[in-house]
């Protein structure tokens, strides 16, 4: 096939991202997985890995822009800026490709996956993880397919998708079937059956299990007057419960707005309407926290768990629960989630492999309305249960309530706007699948099966300019060591003379190693005005985030007062945009691009707040990515450094509600 020219890549690059919005709740046509990626593809070859870079970030626009369609409910910049986050993991993937495949189309066949899944772990972990439009969750209703995720987890499921549209792919370039797309699709199909094999029916201790969907607006829970009604409804439904024999009694998240560990008597109605049955009840704990507690027949607290994965800018004024163990009961250990935690496979896996009978996943979809995010967020859950072998009891407030059995299979659902009660028998325990074991394996082999991919590559450019390539590693390492050696120990930051000392000698640092990349006469006015407006925007969507949750934080002057403190945060900022977006970003971008050079600088950024809120580093993320283009254009680094200063010193404001 001829090489299309740029309007025709640009096209097949957008009609990707197009069919990645039809794969997922809703329209939910999930078959078109398997070939959703293939334009894209065909518009890649032959591309270097800043146009790649380019083009996969199009198709992420449009296809997240279409998955997270329902996040417009939290306001339109939220809805603009995530789907610009997210877009950057598909740029990530498309100039990926480009670096592990190069000249050869045929090494696409491997590159690709290897790539789409190392993109979809990286995306997944750390504290600005956010795995959601994962390409496997769109096979959530195929049973043919879904065993996979008992070997690899949903990111195997992708992998497979993404090498299927890899041969689709290779057959329009070559316009025939090549030996290698032959071997790679019945590869694929091969990986389909021993997983079907794999997994046979296993017979298990079953248990009558109930959900409780009690379809109660989220703005009626937030008002603790409304208690009293709430638990009548509640105490209503865990008779029907009761009724059916339930051994297990699961209730959405925050089922009350109080501490159910203070309301004793609140816990023991619900255990003696529970008829002996084992209670999971979400409630608020001290902290405050997002929590569930586990109850016995007597209403006692057998165990307790507070939410560790609170969502970005949407749980103000909470605090992350540090652990979670499984709570030994009569049925069997129950591993409990909340809500937005269903979506990291990794965290799920982590409570089977303690020793996780049964999961109980309580919920509160109530704030998507009527939209596609209840759907999308359900299909997670399904991928759990298949990827540890646990059967799943998903009480959601407004819906979708689900009760899902090891395989996936469905065993009963309520939709969103319904009241009631979901009982069902369900296995319990078991043994635990190869991914609960391994799994912890997926994120380093797909790294470095990406950096094996790509090494031939990277070895042909550092033979050619061995110089660049020591310059840059000395330019990351040098300058931060005399700055990190002064902050430790302070957890803060340097006070007194450190606080000044410290920045200087980066900002010397930087301009020695890049001597002549950090500024220019004319582009400094001009990266100064466009980053400082960039960060008032972004600030303002972030305390427009919190001010949905009636959360308003003044912007107070910083240490110091307004004249020496606002200068020392200009220092700062100058000091650190020096050495990431002057001395950092011209080493790489001469080595590797200017994709290299936005990521690395970039991750450098963040790497500098790892431990703090996951609002800061995804600051740091945003930022990172604006300042680089900016830098791109400008080719100047020192203007930025106002922006960073303050924007910085607001985003930790705004991170203090933590």
């Amino acid at each position: 096939m001829t090489r299309a020219d740029p309007p025709v890549r640009l096209l097949l690059a957008a009609f990707s991202g197009l069919l990645l919005v039809l794969i997922f709740p809703s329209p939910d046509v999930g078959w078109l997985a398997w070939v959703c990626l293939v334009p894209l593809l065909v518009a890649l070859d032959g591309l270097p890995p800043g146009a790649a870079f380019r083009h996969g970030y199009l198709t992420g626009l449009i296809a997240f822009g279409g998955v997270l369609d329902w996040i417009r409910l939290f306001g339109l910049p939220a809805w603009v800026l995530l789907t610009a986050g997210m877009a950057l993991f598909v740029g990530a993937f498309a100039a990926g490709v480009r670096v592990a495949a190069g000249s050869q189309s045929r090494r696409l066949l491997w590159a690709a996956p290897v790539t789409w899944a190392a993109v979809e772990v990286l995306r997944s972990i750390g504290a600005i993880g956010f795995p959601w439009g994962l390409l496997g969750l769109s096979q959530y209703r195929t049973p043919l397919v879904l065993p996979v995720a008992a070997l690899g987890g949903v990111f195997a499921i992708s992998a497979l998708i993404v090498l299927v549209n890899g041969v689709v792919a290779t057959v329009v370039l070559a316009r025939r079937v090549t030996l290698a797309s032959a071997v790679a699709a019945v590869a694929a199909g091969g990986i389909v059956v021993i997983a079907g094999a794999a997994s046979p029916a296993v017979a298990r201790p079953a248990h009558i299990v109930a959900a409780v969907q009690p379809n109660v607006s989220p703005l009626r829970k937030g008002d603790p007057q409304t208690a009293p009604a709430l638990l009548a409804g509640l105490l209503r439904q865990t008779d029907q419960a009761a009724a059916a024999g339930a051994e297990i009694v699961v209730y959405p998240e925050t089922a009350l707005p109080e501490d159910l560990e203070v309301e004793i008597e609140a816990r023991r109605a619900l255990a003696q309407r529970a008829r002996g049955a084992i209670a999971v009840v979400g409630s608020f704990l001290p902290g405050p926290a997002n929590g569930l507690l586990v109850l016995d027949r007597d209403g006692a607290v057998l165990g307790r768990y507070a939410k560790r994965r609170l969502v970005p800018f949407g749980e103000a004024g909470l605090r992350p629960g540090r652990n979670g163990v499984p709570v030994k009961t009569a049925p069997g250990a129950i591993g409990t989630i909340i809500c937005y935690e269903s979506a990291f496979p990794f965290l799920v896996r982590g409570l089977v492999a303690d020793g996780a009978d049964v999961i109980a996943l309580a919920t509160n979809d109530g704030w998507f309305g009527t939209t596609a995010g209840p759907v999308q967020h359900a299909a997670h859950a399904v991928l759990r249960a298949v990827e540890t072998g646990r059967s799943v009891i998903r009480a959601a407030n407004t819906g979708m309530s689900m009760l899902i059995r090891p395989d996936g299979q469905i065993a009963g659902s309520l939709p969103v706007g319904a009241e009631g009660v979901l009982v069902a028998s369900l296995p319990v325990g078991g043994p635990t699948t190869p991914y609960v074991r391994w799994g912890w394996l997926l994120g380093p082999l797909a790294v470095v099966g990406w950096l094996a991919a790509a090494a031939p590559a990277w070895a042909a450019r550092l033979q050619r300019e061995p110089q660049a390539a020591g310059l840059l590693v000395l330019t990351v390492v040098i300058p931060p060591l005399p700055w990190v050696v002064l902050r430790l120990g302070d957890v803060g930051g340097a006070v007194g003379w450190a606080a000044w000392l410290g920045p200087l000698v980066l900002f010397a640092a930087a301009g020695a190693l890049g001597r002549g990349t950090l500024f220019t006469r004319r582009g400094v006015l001009i990266s100064a005005g466009a980053s400082l407006a960039l960060t008032g925007v972004l600030v303002v969507v972030m305390r427009a985030g919190y001010a949905q949750y009636g959360f308003t934080v003044p912007f107070d002057p910083p240490a110091g007062g307004w004249l020496w403190g606002g200068l020392r945060l200009v220092v700062v900022g100058v000091a650190v945009e020096a050495w990431l977006r002057g001395a950092v970003f011209a080493r790489a971008q001469q080595l590797g691009g200017w994709v290299l050079a936005t990521g690395l600088s970039t991750s450098l950024g963040i790497g500098l707040h790892l431990g703090a809120a996951q609002e800061v580093l995804l600051w740091h993320l945003l930022t990172g990515v604006g300042f680089s283009l900016l830098r791109l254009r400008t080719r100047d680094a020192v203007g930025l450094g106002a922006a960073r200063g303050f924007g910085d010193a607001a985003i930790y404001a705004l991170a203090g509600l933590r």
